[in-house]
């Protein structure tokens, strides 16, 4: 079995890109400027063996979105870089070509946040329905249902 990471191995690796805090004896976060996040991953998956992306999460903070990518790897320590996303403009680097499994991930940010993922090469819909309005996502928290918009489903009329 191998050791885990310590948040001082991996502050001598990433803390160019901002606060290393261990947040559990397995995990450690650290907070990254948006432009710096490909960066970032890039040397976690090439210095600190962190290959297997295990998931994006997103949060919707109401002032902004928060993008947290989720990397372990042999060591079995769970990294977490977490960058801020404005809300003005949801848009985020596309990480699909480093991390292929990220693109999944991306396209269902997409379709439920409306974070619009840069240079990704097929942000189609994945989760919602593909007549839902285009210019609402469900899981922002200022998002409410319109009357009488249709969002997909069978419809009353049918009943």
């Amino acid at each position: 079995m191998t050791n885990g990471l310590t948040a001082q191995e991996v502050a001598a690796t990433m803390n160019e890109f901002g606060l290393v805090d261990q947040v559990r004896s397995n995990r450690i976060r650290i907070v990254t400027p948006l432009p710096r996040v490909r960066e970032a991953l890039e040397r976690a998956r090439r210095v600190l063996a962190c290959d297997h992306l295990v998931q994006i999460a997103a949060v919707d903070n109401r002032k902004s979105f928060e993008l947290i990518y989720h990397l372990t790897g042999p060591h079995r320590t769970v990294l977490s870089i977490a960058a801020e996303v404005p809300r003005d403009r949801p848009e985020a680097p596309t990480v699909s070509d480093l991390l292929p499994p990220a693109g999944i991930y991306e396209r269902q940010i997409h379709d439920l946040f409306g974070i619009a993922f840069v240079g990704h090469p097929d942000l189609r819909r994945i989760i919602l329905n593909e007549d839902w309005p285009g210019d609402e996502f469900p899981l922002r928290k200022d998002w409410k249902p319109r009357p009488n918009v249709f969002y997909g489903g069978v419809p009353e009329e049918a009943k």
